[in-house]
């Protein structure tokens, strides 16, 4: 069933099963006396087609009745070609109207020469001729126009958004990433996909933060506190190894203790025990804040470095979070606080554990198991929104040379799928001596 309303000033709208049917209905009601300005495949339901079926809409405005009608032929051959070509160069942006009065002026202007030698049928097919290219600009500046006014997207646009979902992004992120294209690029330049891809990908190296803390004190004192599950004690394990490797690099001695505060979990001692063993160090034991304090005392001015372990806890453990918050406050402690979680956390999980762990007042984040995801949206998601710095990345559960790095801008965005990567200007804009290092 075909309806029609006011749609934009000056313009119908129809809406049919296809174009025969709406240039039948448009027949039996203008006659001849119409022009289509735009014509499009609409949903019956939904949006953006994606559900329902589609239908014809028509934008038509009704034409004035021409003179020029099959039963009046004044002239008796085709018009001359630069009496067309005038015609279709002066009639760019014309209404049906001033088209019409256009076309009256350039005959009378051609004289009686012309007319005498132009058959009305082909004058008509002549004049039909330009109307339709110039109906067909029209409707694709129409196209751009509508699309832009009433909030569709571009499809490189909508692309993008795909993209950005397929590498794990939130939705809040590729919203922002939205409303910055729209902002950012013309009509014109969105029709070049890989310049906005790469745009986007600039964009989102933008928004990740990288570093360390830096500690001034001695003794430096190191603290991951996470969920459970995702490492701390295998990450921690990993920095003293840095550790010891850095010192005696720098030709001192790597004087350090562990001291694990995870009273619950079983082989959390043992554990660092063995690697105790291997270098050589002593691994204590604290169960509050009191026996935290103790040691605290005790080793602050006989060792270089100090590694606690913290027992994990689910994100919404509050009693059990707040009791760990509770030991972990000893005055003087000063320590380097980390966040710990898996990369296969999603981002709205991410959110939640970032938020609740909040009170530890941690400096960085620790992302593990890089090895087990190939998607980083999620946690650049994550980081960008609640502005965090990524200080380290793990691979595996070795303790070996690689398997924990610096946090590198160039190469979460090198694992980004589908996206047009200028790996050289990439390197040239994100390249950081100091967020490249492999430990």
């Amino acid at each position: 069933m075909a309806s029609d309303n006011g749609y934009l000033e000056g313009c119908k709208t129809l809406r049919a099963k296809n174009l025969e049917e709406a240039r039948r209905i448009l027949f039996e009601r203008y006659q001849k006396n119409y022009t289509i300005r735009l014509k499009r495949s609409v949903p019956k339901h939904g949006f953006s087609g994606l559900f329902g079926k589609e239908e014809l809409e028509i934008l038509y405005t009704i034409d004035k009745p021409s003179v020029y009608s099959d039963s009046y032929n004044p002239y008796g051959n085709p018009m001359n070609v630069s009496l067309s070509q005038e015609l279709a160069s002066q009639s760019a942006g014309l209404t049906s109207s001033d088209f019409e009065k256009n076309k009256n002026e350039l005959l009378k202007k051609a004289g009686k020469n012309v007319a005498a030698s132009i058959s009305s049928a082909q004058l008509d097919s002549q004049f039909s001729d330009v109307k339709k290219d110039l109906d067909e600009l029209k409707q694709l500046i129409a196209e751009k126009a509508s699309a832009q006014n009433s909030g569709q997207l571009h499809p490189n646009i909508t692309k993008i958004q795909e993209l950005l979902s397929q590498n794990e992004f939130s939705y809040s992120y590729i919203q922002m990433i939205t409303e910055k294209i729209k902002k950012t690029f013309s009509l014109d330049e969105l029709e070049d996909f890989d310049l906005v891809s790469m745009n986007v990908v600039d964009w989102i190296g933008e928004s990740i933060s990288t570093g360390t803390p830096v500690s001034y004190k001695r003794p430096r004192v190191v603290i991951i506190v996470g969920p459970t599950g995702v490492g701390k004690t295998t990450t921690l394990v990993k920095l003293a190894a840095h550790f010891i490797k850095e010192s005696r690099a720098k030709g001192r001695s790597a004087d350090f203790c562990f001291i694990t505060t995870d009273t619950m979990r079983v082989g959390a001692l043992e554990q660092l025990q063995k690697f105790g063993e291997i270098v050589g160090k002593n691994v204590l034991k604290a169960q509050n804040n009191e026996d935290l304090k103790s040691l605290f005392e005790q080793y602050k001015d006989s060792v270089d470095a100090i590694f606690i372990d913290t027992g994990g806890y689910g994100p919404n453990d509050a009693s059990h979070i707040a009791a760990m918050k509770e030991t972990l406050s000893v005055q003087g402690l000063n320590a380097e606080i980390y966040l710990a979680f898996d990369a296969k956390t999603k981002a709205r999980d991410l959110h939640n554990i970032m938020q609740n762990y909040e009170p530890f007042g941690y400096q960085g984040v620790i992302v593990t198991k890089c090895d087990e995801s190939m998607q980083y949206g999620n946690v650049i998601s994550a980081l960008s929104e609640r502005h965090k710095t990524l200080s380290y990345v793990t691979h595996g559960q070795k303790i070996t040379s690689g398997t924990i790095s610096k946090g590198n801008v160039i190469s979460l965005l090198l694992r980004l799928e589908g996206f047009k990567i200028e790996r050289t200007h990439v390197d040239d804009k994100f390249y950081k001596e100091e967020t490249s290092e492999e430990i």
